[in-house]
């Protein structure tokens, strides 16, 4: 018996192309810390009359759902492009550019294609590995879309990148794992985070910051003949932008006078960068709108704040060593 321990463990991202469910090639997904596949199989216990016994009668299998929750300590903005939908590359030599935007219902993915018009979809193999030969527990994750997308970070602390996928299938085989070559940069941290209110305004008494994507995709069991989802639907997109900061008498008027209470839509933007010009991206969001702010007083320590802000829009453009983050 070969015990599953955590340092054999491994976790690899592939693109779906082509067609909605059919990988391509492995990629490197971060510093993957935790990948959780939630697997419901949906089982029903039947009872009728009849059979004059207390027991169950038919166990009745139901739909398959398949849903997740990958974390890791990003590297690149590479699982945006699943995030957002689209990206286009440019930019020879390194750095290279990369510029993420919305995919909306009207527009087909640029990787996938089909009749239900999917949207940008992945896999992740997620291995388990022993001593052995066919011993090993390797689940594939297969025509997974990113649901929630959420990066954050903190002061002193690496970055975090939350990805909460739905997916149609899990293939599972005890066979040989997939390689994938590492990256070796360092992850983001605390210190490469600047944020912009509007944009050219940098607040520099933020404590955490957290940016989140919800796609809302809706999981649809039509009466198709499988027990699997079909291709999930984007359903409407939120956006939101959460702040805890030091409260100052510039930043406080500015954010609860004109802002929260005033009520004026701005513009501001996320820079990560971890080397300027050649490993950076900026988050631009547009009809920003002030919707939460909490600032309680405190009789000792400095005074902190939280706000929410609610974007309309968002384009993520890079510039790193990455030559495609699409084909």
């Amino acid at each position: 018996m070969g015990r599953f321990l955590g340092d054999q463990a491994s976790t690899v991202l592939f693109y779906e192309s082509g067609t909605y469910g059919n990988k391509s090639g492995p990629q490197w997904p971060g510093l993957v810390t935790e990948n959780e596949i939630t697997e419901n199989v949906n089982v029903s216990s039947l009872r009728y009359a009849g059979t004059l016994n207390r027991n169950v009668d038919q166990y009745i299998d139901g739909p398959l759902d398949f849903t997740g929750r990958l974390v890791c300590h990003p590297q690149n903005f590479r699982w945006f492009v699943f995030a957002m939908g689209s990206v286009v590359d440019a930019g020879s030599p390194s750095p290279y550019t990369h510029v993420i935007s919305e995919l909306n219902n009207g527009s087909s993915s640029q990787f996938i294609s089909g009749t239900k018009n999917p949207f940008t979809s992945f896999q992740i193999e997620d291995a388990q590995k022993a001593p052995g030969t066919g011993v090993n527990f390797v689940r594939t994750v297969q025509g997974a879309v990113a649901n929630v997308t959420r990066l954050s970070a903190g002061e002193g602390e690496l970055a975090n990148l939350e990805i909460e996928y739905v997916a149609q299938n899990v293939l599972f085989t005890s066979g040989a794992l997939t390689a994938a070559t590492e990256d070796t940069t360092r992850p983001f941290q605390w210190r490469d985070f600047l944020v912009h209110i509007p944009s050219g305004t940098v607040f520099t008494e933020i404590k955490d910051v957290s940016l989140e994507i919800n796609n809302n995709f809706e999981a649809p069991h039509y009466l198709n003949g499988s027990r699997v989802i079909d291709a999930p639907i984007a359903l409407n997109r939120d956006y939101t932008l959460s702040l805890t900061l030091h409260g100052t008498s510039e930043r406080t008027k500015t954010l609860y006078d004109q802002y929260f209470l005033g009520g004026s839509t701005f513009n501001a933007m996320l820079a990560v960068s971890a080397s300027t010009g050649s490993r950076e991206g900026f988050f631009v969001m547009s009809g920003c709108k002030l919707v939460e702010m909490s600032a309680p007083t405190r009789a000792e320590g400095v005074q902190e704040q939280s706000v929410t802000i609610r974007p309309q829009t968002m384009v993520l453009n890079v510039n790193d060593t990455v030559f495609k983050y699409g084909f």
